[in-house]
């Protein structure tokens, strides 16, 4: 099979790719940056820089044009130039990452058979607001009407999906999922290693923030609740987060980053913080196993994978409950608290670290076998390629019967 990838970065579009690449299919992937060096570059494996005008401009930029013309000028350059690349490459699929402006040019050029993944463009679908639930963008509402097929991360997004869809469109439930044999607790000496590279000693509780810096995952709110539950904490705690950027604009994380500094210096609280450099996946499971608690706190959410590798690592988990969470492991094997409210993290994190429970091990232990027996990698892998097959062989009779 022949598979056209456009995204604009990311592991939502690198763990895919890979499947594909493993299962033997050709693969050509157009984005702003090139996954695979030289010397590690796959047969089947095609790389296109990003030539699009839009995405140039975007990427130069950190924004799309603000007036109507030019962005529309720039579309369809880009639409014209996508449609050229799929008439050389001829794909059996299109699989577009994410509801962005690289999803804009697809739709405008009319590329079929198409796959959209979501990846958090339709967290709005969900939320208890109902006038919050007709705000998608303009791109959502029209990859809802022209994707062969949804790919949504979260299961209450399945049947959400279906009115807004035709008969003829399919929505699925794909997640990520994870390499659960590399994704378990660590040896001993590796967590005391990075304990001591981070100047933790031996008998400190570790709160650990995972996700990536970006002001919708709320660290600033994390900051806020640990400074409420500091005083009534009954072991020594610092609080560790990742320094990783998730959004795209520089500016908006430096100023977020100002922001939170000015206020942990307000706090006191510089010396119970700890920094982890951006950390290559294969090293996460480690970072997992430092932590004592792991907190997860965003604004809004599709359903993210470090969820799933903190629990496949056995650690005690702390997080809001999203609507993308609902009817998932979280609610049973996590600890849930409401979101945007600090207060309340507070406290969960105050009884996290004072009052462990007595069967804590044994839970862990079971939730690492739900996340084993359910959301491993190769799992999501093989109904991704089936999904592939399916609307590929779908849209082709289809074809064949309108031609016919």
């Amino acid at each position: 099979m022949r598979i056209l990838m456009v995204a604009s970065g990311g592991i939502a579009m690198i763990r895919p790719l890979n499947w594909a690449l493993e299962a033997g299919h050709q693969v050509w992937l157009l984005c702003p940056y090139n996954p695979f060096s030289p010397q590690d570059t796959p047969k089947n494996y095609g790389y296109l820089p990003f030539t699009l005008e839009l995405v140039n401009y975007h990427e130069l930029t950190g924004e799309l044009p603000k007036d109507e013309i030019t962005h529309q000028l720039l579309l369809w350059t880009a639409a014209s130039q996508l449609r050229a690349i799929a008439k050389k490459f001829q794909p059996d699929i299109i699989h577009v990452h994410g509801m962005f402006f690289g999803a804009e040019c697809c739709a405008l050029a009319d590329l079929h058979p198409l796959v959209c993944s979501a990846w958090g463009s339709l967290n709005n679908l969900i939320e208890t607001d109902p006038v919050q639930s007709k705000q998608i963008t303009e791109v959502a509402r029209t990859m809802l009407k022209v994707a062969d097929a949804l790919i949504v991360e979260a299961p209450g997004l399945v049947e959400t999906c279906q009115p807004w869809i035709s008969a003829f469109q399919r929505v699925d439930l794909i997640h990520l999922g994870t390499k659960t044999q590399n994704f378990s607790p660590q040896p001993a000496k590796y967590v005391d290693q990075s304990r001591r590279s981070l100047d933790i000693t031996e008998e400190t509780k570790v709160l650990l923030s995972p996700r990536g810096w970006s002001k919708f995952y709320n660290h600033h709110q994390i900051l806020e609740a640990y400074a409420l539950a500091y005083p009534h904490f009954q072991k020594p705690t610092v609080l560790t987060f990742l320094k990783f950027r998730r959004t795209n604009s520089l500016q908006e994380v430096e100023e977020y980053y100002r922001f939170f500094y000015s206020r942990l210096k307000e706090l006191g609280m510089e010396q119970n913080i700890r920094w982890l450099p951006p950390v290559p996946l294969e090293m996460m499971p480690t970072a997992y196993s430092l932590a004592d608690v792991v907190i997860n706190y965003p604004i809004t959410d599709a359903f993210p994978s470090s969820l799933v590798e903190a629990v496949a690592c056995e650690r005690p988990v702390v997080s809001c409950l999203l609507p993308a969470y609902r009817n998932t492991f979280v609610e049973k094997f996590c600890t849930v608290v409401e979101p945007l409210k600090p207060t309340a993290l507070a406290e969960a994190l105050v009884e996290a670290v004072n009052h462990p429970s007595l069967d804590q091990e044994d839970r862990l232990a079971k939730a690492r076998h739900f996340i084993v027996e359910n959301y491993d990698e190769q799992a999501w892998k093989k109904k991704m390629l089936n999904i592939y097959e399916q609307v590929a062989a779908s849209y082709k009779k289809m074809n064949s019967s309108s031609q016919g």
